[in-house]
């Protein structure tokens, strides 16, 4: 290994480090039922990543990874589920449809490679306000706007989520271990990029 590409491994680390304790503060942030912002700006918290990896080659980057990834999208899910009786852009129901459908089969082999790390599938950032996670006081703001206003409401909550997925998915391809984990992290950035631009 180079110097070069050591010290670019070594800053990856920091970055997805840095990333996964952004915002994990319970309450941090925004008022209670506040919709969110288009800003990603949070305050900085404890780190999030719990659990240890027991078996094959995972490290705590791939479990920080993989537990904030299935979090956000547990919660990004449920949000697309409001599209339908909520939206009245044509646009949006249409781009909601797959990108559903393709989150809860990421989902699945999110869990699948937590599984296997022999970590158990709990959410050490329930509660939490981070970046690109709709919290439940958020969705709770967003379930109750109709026609336009949900759809601003969602499309900015969609475009954080997507730009903080791919964020924390490069970071993780540089700073983990399990070469299956890094290898669906490129699928999760290159899946995030290919919704944000087709996002209405």
């Amino acid at each position: 290994m180079t110097a070069a590409t050591a010290a670019l491994r070594a800053v990856s680390v920091a970055v997805l480090a840095a990333l996964l304790a952004a915002g994990c503060g319970e309450g941090g942030g925004k008022p209670s039922g506040e919709a969110r912002s288009t800003s990603s700006a949070r305050r900085p918290g404890p780190p999030a990543p719990s659990g240890q990896a027991t078996s094959g080659t995972f490290n705590s980057s791939d479990i920080g990874w993989l537990q904030l990834m299935i979090a956000m999208d547990d919660q990004a899910v449920l949000l697309l589920g409001l599209v339908p009786g909520h939206s009245a852009d044509a646009g949006v129901v249409k781009w909601a449809q797959p990108v559903a459908a393709a989150w809860r089969g990421e989902r699945v082999r999110l869990r699948k490679l937590l599984v296997r790390a022999g970590v158990p599938d709990t959410n050490p950032h329930e509660g939490h306000d981070m970046p690109g996670m709709v919290t439940g006081g958020e969705l709770h703001t967003i379930k109750r706007a109709k026609g336009a206003a949900f759809d601003a409401l969602f499309l900015a909550a969609m475009r954080e989520h997507l730009d903080q997925a791919a964020r924390i998915a490069r970071s993780e391809r540089s700073a983990g271990a399990d070469p299956a984990a890094r290898k669906l992290a490129a699928g999760v950035e290159e899946t995030a990029r290919t919704w944000r631009a087709r996002l209405p």
